[in-house]
């Protein structure tokens, strides 16, 4: 037997129906959707990508006709190796020291074949939220297989000493470009902002060799700025007296060359007069040098023919 429902009956029916729809349709996100501040609005139509929006309230169809990720894009992000956080609280995690896991992700080895522990903290940010979103099926996960594969390179590139002490930022800078280059070359649509070396130790079970090593290095390097700072006070003096010295030796130099010039500009002179008058000349310099012996000279003669002895002293009278 069939049966025929009267037309207000069907009318309620279908109004009922498109009242559960429509609640349906606001429970399951309503025709608009809100992007916050620091997102932005990738809009897919049938699965294809076909608008990115900006921040505010938007319109859009049902699912499944769109649908809507909203990424943030405007927040600086991070991927941790060789630890986590536990929460927001950044004194909680679990690293190396006390996890297997993280020991054997942030275990690497050195240049010069030195076992070392890491702590990474690699910064990023969305570039391009829909490569981020669709170009990569786990993009998280691929940043964080990049960054620790590019860590494990450079720090295979530099001796555990670099790694430790004073090669730091030079390590960081080249982790950075590599990763950069490697997330560009896969489309992952992101900017690496830093990469810190939050933690770098030797295996525990040569921690005390590697703090007296780490002991001696501070010890020579504090007998090394002792031994500048004794140079930067002696230097001075030692270049102040090197002038006098030096001041002296030249003022020597030209009374000695000046006193030969006189001598040998007087040599000449009387080698001119001896050519012209031999004799007199001869004898001129003969007087000139008894007069220069005698007066330097005490000499007494005795008459004996006085009687009584008696002493003349030349340069005076009878003594």
């Amino acid at each position: 037997m069939r049966v025929v429902y009267p037309k207000r009956r069907l009318r309620s029916v279908r109004t009922l129906l498109i009242a559960v729809a429509a609640v349906l349709w606001f429970f399951l996100g309503g025709p608009f959707f809100i992007v916050g501040p620091e997102e932005e609005g990738v809009v897919l139509t049938f699965g294809r990508h076909t608008a990115s929006v900006g921040p505010g309230l938007h319109l859009k169809f049902p699912w499944p006709i769109q649908r809507v990720y909203t990424p943030a894009v405007n927040v600086v992000q991070r991927i941790e190796i060789g630890f986590r956080t536990l929460g927001s609280d950044p004194n909680q995690f679990i690293g190396f020291e006390n996890n297997q896991d993280m020991l054997d992700e942030g275990q690497m080895l050195t240049g010069d074949e030195n076992i070392i522990n890491v702590a990474v903290i690699v910064q990023y940010r969305i570039s391009d939220s829909a490569a981020w979103l669709f170009n990569v099926r786990d993009p998280e996960g691929t940043l964080r297989d990049i960054a620790e594969a590019s860590i494990r390179q450079v720090i295979g590139d530099n001796a555990i000493d670099a790694v430790l002490t004073t090669g730091k930022l030079e390590i960081q800078n080249r982790i950075v470009e590599q990763v950069q280059s490697m997330c560009s070359e896969y489309g992952l649509g992101i900017d690496i902002i830093a990469v810190q070396l939050m933690d770098v130790q030797p295996p525990a079970q040569v921690s005390a060799s590697f703090k007296d090593v780490a002991t001696a290095r501070e010890d020579m390097q504090a007998y090394i700025n002792e031994a500048e700072a004794y140079r930067n006070e002696q230097m001075p003096a030692a270049i102040a007296d090197s002038v006098v010295i030096v001041n002296q030796a030249l003022s020597y130099a030209a009374t000695r060359v000046n006193a030969a010039h006189g001598e040998a500009d007087a040599f000449t002179a009387v080698a001119l007069e001896y050519s012209r008058n031999p004799r007199v000349t001869a004898a001129r310099l003969h007087l000139e040098a008894l007069q220069t012996v005698l007066s330097q000279a005490h000499v007494t003669v005795v008459d004996g023919s006085a009687g009584a002895l008696t002493h003349y002293n030349l340069s005076g009278g009878p003594q």
